[in-house]
């Protein structure tokens, strides 16, 4: 009787132990689609223009199919208020692309934008203008690269007395 009971309770747990991972497999499985279908865009970049008044808009978004899932609207708005409103039927490229706009903005203003996926999902942005905005910092080129080799051939100097 004993061994008959010990016997039904290991079964349950051979039970249970074999059914919680293919039940949690199984709800993984079903969930990869929609998680795949769907997606906001992976990042955002946005840079002013501050004499030409142009607003660029880097946005990632990979995809398979430019026709079937892509990004459907940008809207701009401009301390608060809605600004622009620009819809798309496809995006140009199955990675990254940037989109520009003419926006009128002052310096301390703040611009939202906000990309919003076909399939759902959005992401946004906020940038505050400010001077030389976005235009990057103006060095010398290749000054990265010249500290870079010095550094590489100072260790060497270093490592070859030793």
């Amino acid at each position: 009787m004993k061994t008959q009971k010990n016997s039904r309770k290991q079964k349950q747990v051979l039970f249970w132990r074999c059914s919680v991972p293919i039940i949690l497999f199984l709800m993984a499985f079903i969930a990869i689609p929609y998680t795949v279908c769907a997606n906001a865009p992976s990042s955002m970049t946005v840079s002013y223009n501050l004499e030409t008044q142009d607003l660029r808009v880097t946005i990632t978004h990979p995809v398979n199919d430019l026709t079937t899932h892509y990004i459907k609207e940008v809207k701009i708005e401009k301390n608060g208020v809605l600004y622009n409103t620009s819809l798309y039927e496809s995006q140009p490229d199955l990675n990254s692309f940037t989109y520009t706009y003419t926006v009128n903005a002052t310096i301390g203003d703040t611009i939202d934008a906000t990309a919003s996926c076909i399939q759902g999902g959005s992401k946004t942005i906020q940038h505050t203008v400010a001077i030389n905005n976005g235009e990057g910092k103006k060095s010398t080129p290749g000054f990265e690269i010249i500290v870079l080799l010095g550094a590489l051939v100072i260790s060497l100097a270093i490592l070859r007395r030793k």
